[in-house]
């Protein structure tokens, strides 16, 4: 039974498997390897999953959720079409829809998969992963970071030579960062840093804020169908932008308005954004050790980096110029689908080793003298230690005839305790002794699946106490996971029958919100023939009008660029 690799990506996300000796990406039932990231949910309870989804953002704002891949981890609730939706549960549609694509495409059953990540992800962040599998039917016992997996792939393509390379990861969502060194069939990370509220959606955003500075509309005052009109229309500026040197384009807003935008305009609006993409690569270099003269290439992974601004920026603040990997978009998932073929024992692969890193600094609790209601932060595995790491501290009691000591875990790069990430505790009981003469050790092991294992030891009574920790926030228990996977189950993923011409309706009502005019009477003109041919249940006639209707609405949107 294979086990598959997937790219659970903020905007888009991709099936993979490893076959035959190559990591394949599974279509979907639109031929396409990119399944946007996108929820929608009709009155009647049935889910859309994808293209479909995307084109109700418009028409169906409040039945449908983007981006929710940022709220991993956290207590916020989606409602849609009236029923509520944590960004794991709405992430375990979107997968449920890959492991569909995947049994259809192998023809055979699939309960295992590899999921990438952010390398900057916190524990709770990744939790979510893996609940998000569970609710799909998925055993996920292995994550792997996203740019870990771009590095596999570019080692497996022959893309690089032995050497360091910096890993740019820029998505839809977030940014990574990786220094990455490979030799001798190892790819080893040295170092990570990230954001994970940094990507192309930001770069939207601003272009959609612009075009309602230059009209005088309130962005912050919009009703979320528009908002989300005028972001497709931003994202279609950015994308026309990444092979023309300047677009015009019409929004139909309360009126037909025009914009023009070139690279040097877009370079201004993202300023603050590449200033935080500049820290985020400093921070890389400098937790690595390294400066840029000792990295030799600058490896683009991404659909965001496809961006020409991207590459600009980088190659003048830094002096070198970046180079784009082939397939940015799909780099990632044929890493995970690589990972899981390492996983299966491929024979091809069975000696490739990735190391990675502890992205966060794991410690504990220690007494601060000037506030004793703000203890401080002391660290046990700090960030980017090699991956199984084993450290470990010695501590004593704070106070005079003390007889316990309650360690708190904590993740995170704070001075306070209380600007990290909490964990969990161990508490041992100690001997009553004077200030500073009891003797704990403290050691800390975290594996590469983001176990961490806590042992508390007396030295002096032997005595030893320990504990497996992770975040319990936002988590479900056993038996309620189990429940809510049958709730799931309910709700059904609506079938690969007819979807092209369900995609060509959600389309065709986007674009009649959108649209004003003769063009809008020529969207009604298409969808009027449709629905007719739809009433014969003539399936030729069926399709000719799809492709008709595809024609006319890659004319009214102006898709002659290349994606």
């Amino acid at each position: 039974m294979a086990i598959i690799g997937i790219d659970l990506g903020t905007t888009n996300s991709l099936v993979c498997v490893y076959m035959d000796g190559y990591a394949r990406l599974i279509p979907n039932a639109f031929g396409k390897t990119l399944t946007p990231s996108v929820i929608s949910v009709a009155e009647d309870g049935s889910i859309y999953v994808g293209a479909i989804a995307k084109e109700r953002l418009v028409t169906h704002p409040e039945a449908t959720a983007s981006s929710f891949k940022r709220y991993m981890g956290t207590g916020k609730v989606f409602t849609l079409s009236g029923r509520e939706f944590t960004p794991q549960e709405l992430s375990s549609f979107v997968l449920r829809q890959l492991k569909e694509d995947a049994e259809r495409f192998l023809g055979e059953e699939i309960t295992e998969a590899v999921i990438s990540v952010p390398a900057y992800f916190n524990d709770n962040q990744r939790y979510a992963t893996k609940e998000a599998g569970e609710l799909a039917g998925l055993k996920v016992e292995r994550l792997v970071n996203e740019p870990s997996a771009a590095a596999l792939t570019a080692s497996r393509l022959g893309e690089k030579e032995e050497g360091s390379f910096l890993v740019f990861d820029f998505g839809g969502g977030t940014l990574d960062v990786s220094v990455v060194d490979y030799f001798d069939n190892v790819i080893e990370i040295i170092a990570v840093n990230g954001d994970n509220h940094l990507g192309g959606n930001d770069f939207d955003e601003k272009i959609a804020r612009y075009f309602c500075e230059i009209h005088q509309i309130s962005y912050e005052e919009l009703s979320s169908g528009k908002r989300a009109s005028i972001l497709q229309y931003a994202e279609q500026c950015k994308r026309e932008l990444s092979v023309l040197k300047e677009v015009t384009y019409t929004f139909e807003l309360d009126g037909e308005k025009k914009v023009t935008l070139d690279n040097v305009r877009l370079a201004k609006l993202g300023q603050d954004l590449f200033d935080r993409i500049t820290l985020v690569i400093t921070r890389a270099l400098n937790d690595s050790d390294r400066t840029m003269e000792d990295i030799d290439e600058i490896i683009l992974v991404g659909g965001s980096s496809k961006m020409p601004v991207v590459s600009f920026f980088l190659q003048t603040a830094f002096g070198k110029k970046p180079q784009i990997a082939a397939s940015p978009d799909e780099i990632v998932a044929m890493g995970a689908g690589i990972y899981a073929g390492i996983k299966e024992r491929k024979e091809e692969i069975r000696d490739l080793v990735l190391t990675d890193t502890c992205p966060f600094t794991l410690g504990v609790n220690v007494v601060n003298y000037v506030n004793t209601q703000n203890p401080i932060m002391s660290p046990v595995i700090e960030r980017n230690s090699i991956l199984p790491s084993f450290k470990r501290n010695f501590y004593t009691n704070a106070v005079t005839n003390q007889s316990k000591m309650l360690f708190k875990v904590y993740q995170g790069e704070g001075y306070y305790c209380k600007e990290n990430l909490y964990l969990g505790e161990v508490e041992i009981d100690i001997e009553k002794k004077e200030e500073g003469e009891n003797r704990i050790e403290v050691c800390f092991t975290y594996d590469i699946n983001g176990i961490l294992l806590v042992e508390v030891t007396d030295l002096e009574q032997n005595v030893k106490k320990q504990a497996v920790l992770t975040s319990s926030q936002s988590r479900l228990k056993e038996d309620e996971l189990k429940k809510r996977v049958e709730e799931l189950k309910a709700y059904k993923i609506a079938a690969p029958r007819d979807i092209r011409t369900n995609l060509v309706l959600a389309r065709g009502e986007r674009l009649f919100v959108q649209m004003l005019g003769e063009r809008r009477q020529m969207v009604a003109k298409v969808m009027g023939k449709l629905h007719e041919a739809m009433g014969t249940q003539n399936d030729q006639k069926i399709i000719n009008c799809v492709k008709e209707a595809e024609k006319v609405f890659d004319f009214l949107e102006g898709k002659d660029f290349r994606e």
